[in-house]
């Protein structure tokens, strides 16, 4: 009798052994990869993720996104146009900053060098600014970006790269009108660093940082504990620029070292009046 409840435990404890295995690597998995399914031969799953730069003017930037392609030149020097899978739609693009970022677009494509995503918008642009909403004129319906070299590839059959709108610099007011020209910069983890930190005291807030490298600058905004989040800086040195309220002074940090693929954190920066 011991042996057949000393044999039934041990099935048991097999069972549950293997049930937790199965579900470790479909969590291993799930982080990894694909959201397409399986791999077809010869092609590589890409994924395209959207973050973007703060505004200090609008309170949200609505940006009506219809169509996302890659180009791909292959080992045959031919180039090919895909078609990825979207949720085509409007997206205020201002929820993603600060280090936040969302799945744009995935889908296949032929092995070879990723060379230019191109972007197709739709004509439901606006802008909220002090609560009041402005409809945009898109004066470039379609934009195309430059990539080469900025893809990561996570493995032969997965790739990834980050689509930097800048909602701020791309909105004008010329001829009475409010104009969207959109700008979207582009980066890798591979070929890119990050900065973060957290700005004190909280009665310094609102307040803009400013990664400065040459005539590139990127911005975040910190949220209301202080905490901010760079991504996609290429340089290795930048100078960093943080511009408080309240009366709060400037305060600058030169020769910050960025590594690429890693994150550079400044910890507390305290400001004084």
């Amino acid at each position: 009798m011991k042996n057949k409840k000393s044999l039934l435990f041990l099935s048991l404890f097999f069972a549950i052994v293997m049930v937790a295995f199965v579900s470790c690597k479909k969590d291993v998995s799930t982080e990894n990869g694909s959201t397409s399914g399986p791999v077809p031969a010869g092609k590589a799953e890409m994924k395209i993720m959207l973050t973007d730069d703060p505004s200090v003017i609008f309170d949200s930037i609505f940006i009506d996104i219809q169509r996302v392609e890659v180009k791909v030149e292959d080992s045959t020097g031919a180039e090919h146009w895909d078609t990825l899978s979207i949720r085509a739609g409007v997206y205020n693009i201002l929820n993603f900053r600060n280090g936040l970022d969302t799945l744009l677009a995935v889908g296949f494509v032929p092995n070879g060098e990723v060379e230019k995503i191109r972007i197709t918008l739709g004509t439901r642009n606006s802008a909220v600014l002090n609560g009041v909403t402005i409809p945009l004129t898109n004066i470039a319906p379609q934009i195309t970006v430059e990539v080469k070299g900025d893809v990561d590839h996570l493995d032969f059959n997965h790739l990834r790269i980050w689509l930097d709108f800048d909602g701020h610099g791309s909105i004008r007011f010329h001829n009475g009108r409010w104009e969207l020209k959109l700008q979207i910069g582009h980066f890798g983890h591979h070929s890119s660093g990050e900065l973060e930190g957290e700005i004190k005291p909280s009665a310094a807030l609102p307040a803009m940082v400013s990664v400065v490298d040459g005539t590139d600058t990127l911005r975040a905004v910190p949220d209301h504990e202080g905490e901010f989040k760079i991504r996609g800086i290429k340089a290795t040195t930048v100078k960093v620029i943080i511009n408080p309220s309240n009366g709060y002074k400037d305060s600058v940090i030169s020769n910050v070292i960025i590594r690429h693929n890693d994150d550079t954190d400044l910890g507390k920066i305290v400001l004084h009046r």
